[in-house]
């Protein structure tokens, strides 16, 4: 093994560029010894010179030949070069006598600075002056600088074109009278040259040419070496940012700009306006940087001490000032007419800004940066532009902390995973990784493990100190929010969380944007609140700090073992303000009353799961949020002081009444009874007179709504989602006037909704599967509705003709309402929809004639139904954007399209009717997707198609009638082009070798095709060509792939192509080679980048030296473990191996040690018993493997110990394929289970199995499942979802159906997004067995932030990727399971899983 290990490292000497999933895969590839880890090699600059430009030249030398070439020009010539400018001048670089070239072009490019030597003949020269051109406009493109010396002559005649240069131009334009543009740059040339500052002999020197040359010579030097100031040892990740703000500052323009950089303490805001300035400076007159002006200004005469340094810096005087008003009048005086660059660093006052600039101080063309952690601010300043740092992402904080760390760009062997576990802490802030980088320099790994336990606890104590100025500048009211939010709001909606802190008094509207501001809050797309970690835990920390060694006297408790100690030891105090009760296991806890009696001023209580025992009067009377779900109350006891309460979460309680008595509520706004499952009636509203939010979702037991409903005028929003028996709603409802969101989705018993009355204010309205509604309501009132869902309402016939007077509806959902059969007349009216939703309106045969007077319309869907036609008035939706026709397979010809000219996606696939395209599709500009997959009768396309310029997208799948392809004469956007399936294609348009942005083009399975254009070769950007079996090789081919291509993949339902290489060949290093013997059906894959593909000796010793090789297929070879010599460990680069149906009893040991391996295929390897690979390998498919019994990791076999074996897997594969492997031993089934519940990251299973195990939590019969998030859900932890499914292929489906379909799951969040479904991710593959199978998938809480939140209802549909074919397969079972700790799962419910197997349990490792 160490031999193995050592051949290894030995090759690990160059660069490579993997597939990672997660990572941008255009950057380029650092891979480092012995580390399966990945970094970006475009950021190891480790100079603190960071991104200086390359320059040939520090001067370019313009000048008049005959005038000054043996006099001035030369002594300055001279005078550069002799302090170490390098200088260019044409007699020296360029033949005596040539025109301008190529050559003395790319000087002006490559040159710094350019001095301009304009004398009295310079005009006369259309070589100078072409010269000139170029000059301008490099200073105004690439920062180049432009310094004119006007010798003997009068700027103002260079600037005009007057005197001895308009005699110039004269000549000019009399021999140039054909080619007057070109006479025009000259003299705008000229003109912009003479603005620029320069120098003037007669004025600056009185005309002695020594004393002029030595002041030029010494500017000269100051711009060459400005001084550069440092900004980082390592700069990671700062390249980027930097071209971004150069490009807000748009150097090109001549105003004064200012722009503003902002971000959270430590993000790096100075680190970058350093860059910025070190790369532009040079482009001005003069420049200053005045950093830490926060503590500067501080200081006594602090900004007189800056209003000299800025005036220093860009006057290069010693001048003092005396006080700030005289300063003010200084500079507005002495820079008034200097282009200048100012930095202002680390501002958190805004007047101080205006000692020291303003706009109108300064020239045209002059720049100012200012850094800030307040966004506010730059708002204030009337900003041009903002530029928000982002944190590093984690391979680029790994970078950074490795540098620190090792001295190196990754982490040395066995501090892999503490390093990852270091920089997953950090969240990537830049000072936070440079700091505990540099502190755990040279630490042993017990010191490593220490300190990472501690920081858990404890921040790092300069870390801290950084972030807390932010909090230390904020007022005391926003200083609770902020630890409120840190202690126990991260993950609550941002609404939610506004009710309770205004509650409590804290002011939440100016409060919540100053957080958000100065960037210790963000909002997340889903309207959660957000908090970087570290400004967590410093928040968590200042609550610490306030009582370090007594619990019971810190104002907030959120860690539950503090919580159980403060409580059972009723340890408990009067600064006790709020306490959050969070478990890391779903179990009850009891607790008596008593314990609280100290704290009288909690405020804030979360007790999710207890029961209390003894009287509630104990408890605070100054509760403003009680959040107790799973409440075992089956009523709220009367001694319990609820009169200050703002909002009240009793979700999925015992409760049957929430209060027996009368009492009046005039505080409580918010109240949540969800999933209440033994309420039988709502509690009496007259005793809540300020509500404003009502949830009964779930309360499947309710009958009833108490009629006083009527009387909350406050209330905005009342959701009855899923109250099952629900029948009728009270006439009162109709007289809420402030309602603004009403959702009764899933109230399927529910028949008729009363008049919506008085609900002017109603916005939202929500119907979704309210199965036995037969009509819809009356709108006539709600004119203020904007979305309307009336999805799944299959017993509705007809929609009110009152939805006419909706002009503010903005989204209509009909979908599933499989009964109506006519949409009212009048909806043409809704002049402000945008989206109208008709798909499977299974009896829907028509749509209005009217329906192209709604002109706001963007988006129609009118998939699965019975149309054959659109009204002729379709063709006025001007505003139309997307239009799907999905599956109407009566359609029988597309509508016109003369007028909806702003249409960029049209789907017509599945239309099985349709016959002809009308031509005038031709008109859609805009057009970027077009689909017109399993149009089965279409035999060809409109000529006109080829005017689609914007077209990105076109796919003709399954268009077995098609007989030729369209032309592409005009389609120059077009990236994919889908002809598979097209049976009766005899050619493809010659026109295809236009299409140069073109990255896919599939062809397979056109059976007629017999050759290709020889313009396919010109496909420069082509990445995958997928050919049919039916294609000769020919010349054409060869040429494809000989040629300098991006192909990446090239895939032929037969033998590999092969092609010796010639030494003339630009392809020297192929990516991936294909040795594949194909059977059947077979595809081998052949992915050359930036070129390739050549012929490789069967031999597998000759392919050891191609350490190179991304990309290897050797299967179908009859290989065995003797045939793999040690050296084969040398391809230290390749990514993916296929050594599917070869011979293998036990994977070679040099394979199991390949250290850049991602991807193993090993399917139908029938004699493999054992499989050994490197830790880093990610997706393993090992179908059909039959004697297969475990997988072992090359760390595993030099630990010897089963359990360490375990816990190394965990870490390991992601994707493991094993179907048909009906040997594996139990123990492996085991650690396969515990992968899945404990890994970080996303992963998905394929195994033998007919079982879902007990403890997955929400279990279902057949393939749609429902259920409810808990309220840990989001809430700071890192959740995850396992989905289980329980599958099998059906024998009526053909085999060639399941290799390119595939499961998908579809997540509908029945809260949020009714009428919406989001498929996962990923979509996997089947594994095609008539036998059961489980397949089982883990998601991470961060893959699902946009579509689930704490209390949603989801439900999830696993589906098949092609729907047509509804036989492929059966699911049997589908289980939903919901983890929030590593440890919610005993391992004994793993094992006796495990146990359900009819296979030995014997462990044989």
């Amino acid at each position: 093994m160490d031999q193995i290990i050592s051949v290894i490292r030995r090759c690990l000497k160059r660069k490579r560029e993997p597939e990672s999933e997660d990572q941008n895969q255009a950057r380029k590839i650092l891979h480092v010894e012995g580390s399966n880890k990945e970094v970006q090699s475009n950021s190891t600059t480790t100079s603190t010179s960071f991104s200086r430009p390359h320059w040939n030249y520090d001067v370019f030398l313009s000048f008049r030949g005959e005038d000054t070439r043996k006099n001035f020009t030369d002594h300055l010539y001279s005078a550069l070069d002799g302090v170490g400018i390098r200088t260019f001048r044409d007699d020296e670089e360029l033949g005596r006598g040539k025109t301008i070239s190529t050559e003395l072009l790319n000087a002006i490019r490559g040159s710094r600075i350019s001095i301009v030597i304009f004398s009295k003949g310079y005009a006369t020269s259309r070589w100078c002056l072409d010269e000139l051109v170029e000059i301008v406009h490099c200073k105004n493109t690439i920062g180049h600088t432009l310094l004119p010396i006007f010798y003997h002559v009068d700027p103002s005649d260079v600037r005009k074109q007057i005197g001895t240069f308009a005699e110039a131009f004269v000549r000019h334009e009399e021999r140039f009278h054909s080619d007057k543009e070109r006479v025009w740059k000259w003299r705008e040339a000229l003109t912009e040259a003479a603005n620029c500052s320069g120098w003037d002999l007669e004025s600056v020197a009185n005309g002695y040419e020594s004393r002029f040359i030595k002041e030029i010579v010494e500017e000269v030097m100051c711009k060459v070496n400005p001084a550069r100031l440092d900004v980082a040892k390592h700069p990671i990740g700062i390249e980027s940012c930097v071209h971004d703000i150069k490009g807000l500052l748009n150097l090109g323009t001549s105003d004064v700009r200012i722009v503003g950089i902002y971000g959270m303490g430590g993000i790096g805001k100075t680190t970058l306006a350093k860059a910025v300035y070190n790369e532009i400076c040079i482009a001005f007159e003069g420049s200053s940087f005045l950093s830490n002006l926060k503590e500067s200004s501080e200081k006594p005469n602090g900004l007189v001490h800056l209003q000299e340094q800025l005036l220093n810096d860009i006057l290069k005087t010693n001048l003092k000032i005396g006080d700030v008003d005289r300063g003010i009048s200084i500079i507005e005086e002495r820079l008034n007419g200097k282009k200048v660059l100012v930095v202002l660093d680390d501002v958190d006052d805004f007047e101080n800004l205006h000692t020291l600039v303003e706009k109108q101080w300064f020239h045209p063309g002059s720049r100012i940066i200012v850094t800030t952690r307040d966004e506010h601010l730059l708002t204030q300043l009337e900003v041009h532009k903002k530029y928000k740092v982002e944190e590093l992402n984690y391979w680029e904080s790994l970078q950074l902390f490795s540098y620190h760390a090792f001295g190196t760009a990754l982490p040395i062997d066995d501090y892999q995973e503490l390093s990852s576990s270091a920089v997953t802490y950090v969240g990537g802030l830049p000072l936070a990784l440079v700091v505990l980088g540099s502190f755990l320099k040279g630490r042993s790994i017990d010191e490593w493990k220490s300190e990472l336990e501690k920081l858990r606890r404890t921040p790092h104590g300069k870390i801290q100190k950084i972030l807390r100025i932010s909090y230390d500048s904020l007022d005391r009211s926003t200083k609770d929010i902020f630890l409120d939010i840190a202690c126990f709001f991260v993950g609550m909606d941002k609404e939610y969380a506004i009710k309770i802190l205004d509650g409590c008094n804290f002011f939440p509207g100016i409060g919540m944007p100053i957080l958000i501001q100065r960037s210790l809050v963000t909002i997340d797309c889903g309207n959660g609140l957000k908090m970087h970690n570290l400004v967590r835990h410093m928040g968590r920390e200042i609550v610490c700090e306030e009582s370090p060694k007594y619990l019971g006297k810190r104002s907030r408790l959120w860690f539950h073992k503090d919580i159980l100690n403060v409580l059972d030891n009723r340890m408990g105090s009067k600064r006790v303000e709020g306490l959050i009760l969070h478990l890391p296991v779903l179990e009850d806890v009891y607790l008596t009353t008593e314990a609280f009696t100290n704290m009288k001023n909690l405020r804030l209580l979360q007790i999710n799961s207890v029961h209390l025992r003894g009287s509630y009067e104990h408890l605070s009377k100054e509760l403003k949020w009680l959040c107790w779900h799973k409440c075992p109350l089956e009523f709220l006891p009367q001694g319990f002081h609820l009169e200050n309460l703002v909002l009240l979460d009793i979700q999925n309680s015992n409760v049957k009444q929430v209060w027996k008595k009368n009492k009046i509520f005039n505080k409580l706004k918010v109240l949540n009874l969800s999933n209440s499952i033994y309420l039988t009636k709502s509690p009496d509203f007259s005793q809540v007179p300020q509500l404003e939010i009502l949830i009964l979702e779930g309360c499947t037991s309710l009958v009833k709504v108490h009629k006083s409903i009527g009387y909350v005028k406050r209330l905005v929003s009342l959701s009855l989602k899923n109250c099952t028996i629900l029948k009728d709603l009270p006439r009162s409802i109709s007289n809420l006037e402030s309602l603004e969101t009403l959702d009764l989705s899933g109230c399927s018993a529910l028949e008729k909704l009363p008049s919506f009355g008085l609900l002017k204010n109603l916005k939202t309205v929500s119907l979704y599967e309210c199965s036995r509604l037969t009509e819809s309501p009356n709108f006539l009132a709600a004119t203020q509705l904007e979305h309307l869902v009336l999805e799944g309402c299959t017993s509705l016939v007809e929609i009110h003709e009152s939805i006419g007077y909706l002009k503010r509806l903005n989204l209509l959902d009909l979908q599933r309402c499989e009964n109506l059969r006519n949409l009212p007349i009048n909806i043409s009216k809704l002049e402000s929809l945008k989206t109208l939703l008709l798909s499977q309106c299974l009896n829907l045969e028509r749509l209005p004639e009217q329906l192209g007077s709604m002109t706001a319309l963007t988006v129609l869907k009118v998939e699965n139904t019975t149309i054959k036609q659109l009204p002729s008035s379709f063709s006025l939706l001007t505003n139309l954007e997307t239009l799907s026709l999905l599956g109407c397979d009566c359609l029988i010809e597309s509508p016109e399209f003369l007028q909806t000219s702003r249409l960029k996606e049209l789907i017509l696939a599945g239309c099985t009717s349709l016959v002809e395209v009308h031509k005038s599709i031709g008109l859609l500009k805009r057009l970027v997707f077009l689909d017109l997959s399993g149009c089965k009768k279409l035999m060809n396309l409109p000529s006109n198609i080829s005017n689609l310029e914007l077209l990105e997208t076109l796919s003709l799948y399954g268009c077995e009638c098609l007989i030729e392809s369209p032309e592409f004469l005009q389609t120059s956007s077009l990236e994919m082009l889908i002809l598979a399936g097209c049976t009766s294609l005899v050619e493809v348009h010659k026109s295809i070798g236009l299409l140069k942005r073109l990255v896919l083009l599939n062809l397979g399975g056109c059976k007629n095709l017999m050759n290709l254009p020889s313009k396919i070769s010109n496909l420069e950007r082509l990445e995958t060509l997928l050919l049919p079996d039916c294609l000769e090789e020919d010349n054409i081919i060869s040429e494809i792939l000989t040629k300098r291509m991006e192909l990446k993949i090239l895939d032929r339902n037969r033998a590999a192509i092969t092609q010796q290489q010639s030494s003339s060949s630009p392809l020297r290093n192929p990516a991936t080679y294909s040795l594949s013997r194909c059977e059947g059906a077979s595809s081998s894959w052949i992915s050359p980048k930036s070129s390739n593909y050549i012929s490789v000796s069967p031999f597998i010793s000759e392919l050891c030296s191609l350490t190179w090789i991304r990309e290897l297929d050797l299967s179908g070879r009859n290989l065995c473990e003797d045939d793999f010599p040690i050296e084969f460990g040398c391809l230290s680069s390749l990514h993916k191996l296929d050594l599917s149906r070869n011979n293998f009893r036990n994977l070679p040991n040099c394979i199991g040690g390949l250290p850049s391996l991602y991807r193993l295929h090993l399917n139908d390897c029938t004699n493999l018993q054992s499989i050994s690979i490197h830790i880093g390998v990610k997706v393993l498919k090992a179908n059909g493997c039959t004697l297969l019994e475990r997988v072992l990791t090359l760390a595993d076999e030099s630990l010897g110990s089963f359990l360490r074996n375990r816990i190394t897997y965990v870490n390991s594969v992601s994707d493991l394929r094993m179907g048909r492997c009906n040997n594996l031993s139990p123990a492996f089934r085991e650690t396969v289970l515990q992968m899945m519940c404990k890994a970080d990251v996303f992963c998905s299973i394929c195994l033998p199995g007919s079982e879902i195990p007990n403890w997955i939590s929400h279990q279902t019969i057949g393939s749609l499942i429902s259920f409810r998030v808990p309220s840990f859900w989001g809430a700071g932890k890192v959740s995850k979802l396992v989905v289980w499914v329980v599958y099998a292929a059906n024998e009526e489906a053909p085999k060639d159906f399941y290799r390119n379909n595939g499961f998908v799951l579809y997540f509908r969040n029945k809260t949020r997004h009714p009428g919406y479904s989001f498929p996962n991710p990923h979509g996997t593959k089947f594994f095609y067995s008539f036998e059961d199978h489980i397949f089982v998938e883990a998601m991470r809480f961060p893959r699902l932030d946009h579509i689930v939140k704490s209390g949603d209802e989801i439900e999830v549909k696993v589906s098949q990727q092609i729907e047509e074919n509804k036989c492929g397969i059966q699911v049997k079972k589908c289980g939903i399971h919901l983890v929030d700790e590593p440890n919610v799962i005993d391992e004994d419910d793993v094992r006796s899983y495990t146990s359900d197997f009819d296979i030995s349990t014997e462990d044989e490792v």
